[in-house]
C-alpha cells in the first residue's frame, strides 16, 4: 500500500506538470480556516511537489517540496526566514544573514541552527501551530506538528517532538473521517494515509536513532525523506476522499 500511495502521488504531480506549462498556476488541493486562531491553511500540488501554507495577517509560512529538497519560508512584519534543507546541505537565510553549508560542517551547521533559534518568526510560527484547533483527528495535523517540531528543535526544545510522537502513538486508534469517493470507504483512505505517515515517521526515528531526537543538523537526508513522504501522503489522501473538510476534524 505504501508503494502504491507514493506512486499515485508522484503520478498525479508529474502528470499535471506534463499537461500544463511550467508557468501555470499551482493546483489548490485543500483549504480551511482555523476557528481558534483565524489562520488560513492551504495545500497545493505544484510541478516540483506539494506545498503547505499557513497564513494570518501577521505571518505567512510556506513549506515547499522541491523534488529532493524541502524549503520552509516564513515572512511577517518585514522579516524573512528561509530554511532550505537537502540531503547533503543546509541553507538558512534570516533577513540579511545567510549560512550555506554541507551537513559535514558542524561549525557552520551550528551557525545555521542559531539563526533559526534566534528568529522571532520561527518562535511565532511554532506558537501559532500549537494553538491551532483542527484537532487530533485532522489529516493536516502531522504536517503542522512536524513543522513545529523542527522549528522548536533549533532552540533545543523537544516539546514539539514529544507532541508529534504522541500524535503518532494515537494514530492507530479509530478515527472519524470525511465521506470518501465511491471507490473507497472513509476507513480505507484514512488507514492507507495513516499507515504511510506512521511508516515514514518510524523510518525517520530509525534513521536518527543514534542522534539527539529531531536534530535536523546532525544527519543526512533523514528529515528530507520524511517530510517529502508525509506531504506526498497528504496529496494522495486528498485525492482519495472528497475535497470537503479533510483538514478539519
Amino acid at each position: 500500500m505504501k508503494k502504491l500511495m507514493i506512486a499515485l502521488a508522484i503520478l498525479a504531480l508529474t502528470s499535471a506538470a506534463h499537461v500544463a506549462p511550467a508557468a501555470a498556476q499551482d493546483r489548490l488541493i485543500q483549504q480551511s480556516t482555523d476557528r481558534e486562531t483565524g489562520a488560513a491553511l492551504r495545500v497545493y500540488a505544484t510541478s516540483t511537489g506539494p506545498r503547505l501554507e499557513m497564513q494570518t495577517p501577521a505571518l505567512l509560512l510556506q513549506k515547499q517540496v522541491m523534488k529532493d529538497r524541502v524549503v520552509t519560508t516564513l515572512k511577517g512584519r518585514g522579516d524573512t526566514l528561509v530554511i532550505d534543507l537537502g540531503a547533503e546541505s543546509v541553507s538558512v537565510v534570516s533577513n540579511k544573514q545567510r549560512v550555506v553549508t554541507s551537513t559535514d560542517n558542524r561549525a557552520q551547521l551550528e551557525r545555521a541552527r542559531q539563526l533559526i533559534a534566534n528568529s522571532s518568526l520561527a518562535a511565532r510560527a511554532a506558537d501559532l501551530i500549537g494553538r491551532i484547533g483542527f484537532g487530533p483527528h485532522s489529516a493536516i495535523e502531522p504536517l503542522l506538528l512536524t513543522t513545529r517540531a523542527f522549528l522548536m528543535a533549533a532552540r533545543h526544545d523537544n516539546t514539539g517532538a514529544r507532541d508529534l510522537n504522541t500524535w503518532m502513538r494515537n494514530l492507530k486508534k479509530p478515527q472519524m473521517v470525511p465521506v470518501a469517493l465511491a471507490q473507497r470507504t472513509p476507513s480505507d483512505c484514512w488507514k492507507a494515509y495513516g499507515d504511510e505517515v506512521l511508516d515514514a515517521y518510524l523510518d525517520y526515528v530509525e534513521c536518527v536513532k543514534n542522534l539527539t531526537w529531531y536534530d535536523i543538523f546532525g544527519e543526512k537526508g533523514c528529515a528530507v525523506v520524511y517530510e517529502v513522504r508525509i506531504l506526498g501522503a497528504f496529496t494522495w489522501y486528498s485525492g482519495c476522499v472528497s475535497l470537503g473538510g479533510i483538514i478539519g476534524k
